[in-house]
């Protein structure tokens, strides 16, 4: 009888610690796991940071493009404005002589 007393001890014991193991087990895992997240949560958020980064100097390269583009096209317009300044009343008389034939 001792003996088998004996034997269910020894077996609770490996059963506890067999127990205790699995639950080490899943607390590594879980501790694994949370750790992976957060890894995987900070690279995200690195890749994002980058990402806005480069949307942000896209966004003024070409805003420095488009007010270079207007500056031309300004700088353009009043060329045209003070060529057709410049012969306007020509250009005028020339319309008018051609439609009264004088």
């Amino acid at each position: 009888m001792e003996i088998l007393q004996e034997i269910i001890k020894m077996d609770r014991a490996a059963a506890a610690r067999a127990e205790k193991a699995v639950e080490e087990e899943r607390r590594l895992s879980d501790a694994s796991g949370e750790s992976a997240a957060k890894e995987r949560e900070k690279l995200i958020d690195e890749e994002r940071g980058k990402v806005e980064r480069f949307c942000r100097e896209q966004e003024a390269k070409l805003t420095e493009r488009l007010s270079q583009a207007e500056k031309i096209r300004g700088e353009q317009c009043a060329k045209l404005d003070e060529s057709f300044n410049e012969h306007k009343a020509a250009w005028k008389s020339e319309i008018i002589g051609r439609i009264t034939g004088c």
